[in-house]
């Protein structure tokens, strides 16, 4: 008797910004600016996916980038550790699987690094690697400082130049093009869009 085949499983909108804590509408209006994985199949003219796919797009880096506020306990963990740590209920970034990083340093200029591995603690969502004990107690240590738990994501990172000035100032992380930022190590000037021009959706 043949055996059948398994069906992969499928992730709706609801399913998959319920493994992202994100609404299914943000879930489904990112992936279609390639900050998520792209759609495996239509369902009634909604988006699905296939969880495998889904969650591969997690394990690896892609073609943005991202600009992030940097404060003294940032600049801390970057200097202790090489590391930028995102609160999983960060707007968007904790979703980020970035090749560029930018933090954006007091007086309105910004330090650019590439990604080089991202590792989740307290998430249902991987990282490009696996995570290690010794990122768990450094998110322990930040979590006694807070007196608050979060899940996180753990940028891994290797400085590789910087940014003059960055407009408008930098309060909360925002995603740019890799392009715009090779651009403005040259040029000195980062204008960071609005995400709708950044990223348009895909036609």
């Amino acid at each position: 008797m043949p055996v059948r085949p398994e069906l992969p499983e499928i992730l709706n909108r609801a399913d998959f910004g319920g493994l992202a804590k994100r609404e299914p509408k943000s879930v489904a209006k990112m992936a279609s600016r390639g900050l998520l994985a792209e759609p495996t199949h239509q369902h009634q003219g909604k988006p699905i996916w296939e969880k495998s796919v889904a969650m591969d797009w997690f394990r690896a880096l892609h073609d943005h980038a991202v600009v992030v506020p940097g404060n003294e306990l940032a600049f801390a963990e970057l200097r202790d550790h090489g590391i930028y740590m995102c609160p999983a209920t960060s707007n968007h970034l904790s979703l980020a699987r970035p090749r560029l990083l930018v933090m954006y340093t007091p007086g309105g200029g910004g330090r650019v690094f590439e990604v080089t591995a991202v590792e989740t603690v307290k998430q249902e969502l991987p990282g490009t690697r696996a995570t290690t004990p010794e990122t768990v107690e450094i998110t322990r240590t930040r979590e006694s400082e807070d007196r608050t738990t979060y899940p996180w994501t753990i940028f891994f990172l290797s400085e590789v130049g910087s940014v003059e000035m960055i407009t408008p100032v930098i309060q909360q992380g925002r995603y740019v093009t890799i392009h715009d930022v090779r651009q403005a190590m040259e040029s000195g000037k980062l204008l960071v869009p609005p995400l709708d021009n950044a990223f348009p959706v895909r036609q």
